[in-house]
């Protein structure tokens, strides 16, 4: 009979545990689900004086836009409005999504667009064209179908993808208006670049690509001729290669970053505008493992502003750096010889 009750007596014990617990987890769930509503709850805030940043956050519908938005800021006062919308999941984006904002810098940040915006004679960024030069996606954000969703915005100068999942480098980028003029790509997953990615962009002044797995990287991504190209940034990028007419008619080129790469091999070739303007331009080729061989021997002449790395091979050469290196050491086997 005593452990029969007792047996009793645990059973209760257990079910009292479990129920408390139950309830505990519930409270637990329902703190959650409040923090979650009122996370979501959309919001506009105004910060900032000489330049103002106008944030909003938790925008769930295409209608939120017209109830949340503050849409009467003057030229007088806000010459310079940053407009930053975060963590937001959007139906789509509706036309004059901007207006009056007085908008020269648009951010998504974490935003999921989810349709197109209807058709219409006006898009989403009408109201803002004369305004807005900088447009950047952050945070895995929907980025538009085309990139001609943002062709009317004729001041545009700089478009940024950061912290980006997955995203594809078409050559729908060649429908950005012509005033563009700088293309960054950081911290980012590439599914895939098209070889003629920036090719129409013919006023492009500086690609920069860095920590993002781009792979491989051809001339015909970018404008032939490039004139008024100055920097080329191929940072981390996952490299194992250059072509050899990576510079061809860029003749303004004057800073060329591949560092953190693995290519193991450059050509003389892929530098000539900058070893034909010594004095202003700079190369940086470091943290990329060398073969020392005779395609090597050009880095033994580099200018000092330049900067490579030491040989990873051959071993007899391993660590020492090319300009302290006699060229009579940089050899390459018979197959391997330029002919």
């Amino acid at each position: 009979g005593l452990c029969r009750r007792t047996t009793e007596n645990s059973h209760q014990s257990h079910s009292f545990l479990h129920v408390k617990a139950m309830l505990s987890l519930g409270r637990v769930v329902l703190w959650a689900l409040l923090v979650c509503v009122v996370a979501a709850t959309p919001v506009c805030i105004e910060s900032g004086t000489s330049r103002v940043t106008y944030t909003c956050s938790g925008f769930t519908s295409h209608a939120h836009f017209d109830e949340f938005l503050r849409r009467e800021f003057t030229p007088d006062r806000y010459s310079r409005v940053q407009f930053l919308l975060h963590d937001s999941n959007l139906d789509y984006l509706p036309p004059r999504a901007f207006d009056g904002t007085m908008a020269s810098v648009v951010e998504f940040r974490n935003v999921r667009v989810h349709g197109h915006t209807p058709t219409s004679d006006d898009h989403p960024f009408t109201g803002v064209t004369s305004w807005l030069k900088k447009v950047i996606f952050s945070d895995g954000s929907t980025v538009p179908p085309s990139w001609g969703l943002l062709a009317p915005l004729t001041k545009l100068e700089e478009v940024i993808l950061l912290n980006m999942h997955y995203v594809n480098l078409s050559n729908s980028f060649n429908e950005l208006p012509k005033s563009v003029k700088r293309v960054r790509v950081l911290n980012s997953t590439i599914l895939g670049v098209d070889p003629h990615w920036l090719a129409g962009l013919e006023n492009l002044e500086g690609l920069h690509v860095e920590n993002s797995n781009i792979n491989s990287f051809a001339r015909t991504m970018l404008p032939k001729p490039a004139h008024n190209l100055t920097s080329l940034t191929l940072r981390n990028a996952n490299l194992t290669s250059l072509p050899v007419d990576l510079t061809d008619e860029a003749p303004l080129l004057t800073t060329l970053n591949l560092q953190h790469n693995a290519i193991k091999s450059f050509e003389a070739d892929s530098f000539t505008p900058l070893l034909t303007r010594r004095t202003d331009a700079a190369a940086f080729l470091d943290e990329n493992p060398l073969d020392c061989d005779c395609h090597a021997r050009f880095l033994n002449q580099i200018p000092a502003s330049w900067t490579a790395p030491p040989c990873s091979t051959p071993e007899r050469l391993r660590g020492r750096l090319v300009k302290n290196i006699g060229i009579s050491q940089l050899i390459c086997a018979p197959a391997s010889r330029r002919r």
